[in-house]
């Protein structure tokens, strides 16, 4: 009534080394295939170069990389560098403007002052660089008023190099007409009230 026992060693058909390396090998080309069957699929479906847009163009490489405006600066009125002049004093000469691109040139300032302050010269009077007062500043605006009104209009207008600071012609859009630098100094004087 007791039924037969059988050796281990033979029961186990999947420790002879035999079958054992048949499976290996069976196992590392099906991993191949299935590696080469999914590269051919990845590749197949993303046929390159039949509908991709030219992004590498040299066209398209200029566009991306064009200045979103120009800065014109008229040599007769620049500073002269004298060899005596200091780095201190070369550095305080050159001034970055950064015009943002709603002050594209030509564009009107329907906005009056304020809209031409917004547009050309907040650039430099919001945040107070190259020395520009700040807009609504009263004590650095202070001296600059006493001055009087037609004095700030030429400096805004023709460019000014101060002690404190450099007040590039038209805020560096030469666009402007003069009416509108006039326009956005009555709106920064208003703000310094």
């Amino acid at each position: 009534m007791s039924q037969p026992q059988h050796d281990t060693s033979e029961g186990n058909n999947g420790a002879h080394p035999v079958k054992m390396a048949i499976a290996v090998t069976i196992g590392a080309f099906a991993l191949i295939i299935g590696i080469v069957m999914l590269a051919q699929f990845a590749v197949g479906t993303h046929s390159l170069g039949n509908n991709v847009d030219n992004a590498n163009s040299p066209e398209a490489i200029a566009k991306r990389i064009a200045p979103v405006t120009t800065l014109a600066i008229d040599a007769s009125k620049a500073m002269p560098m004298t060899p005596a002049a200091t780095p201190k004093a070369a550095a305080a000469a050159i001034v970055a403007v950064a015009i943002p691109a709603a002050a594209a040139p030509g564009a009107p300032a329907a906005a009056g002052g304020e809209g031409v302050y917004k547009n050309a010269c907040v650039a430099c009077h919001g945040a107070g660089i190259a020395g520009a007062p700040k807009a609504g500043d009263k004590a650095a605006w202070s001296s600059r008023v006493a001055q009087g009104k037609p004095t700030l209009y030429d400096h805004a207008i023709r460019g000014y190099q101060g002690k404190s600071g450099v007040m590039p012609a038209k805020g560096g859009n030469a666009a402007l007409a003069d009416a509108d630098v006039k326009a956005a100094v009555d709106y920064m004087v208003s703000l310094a009230k």
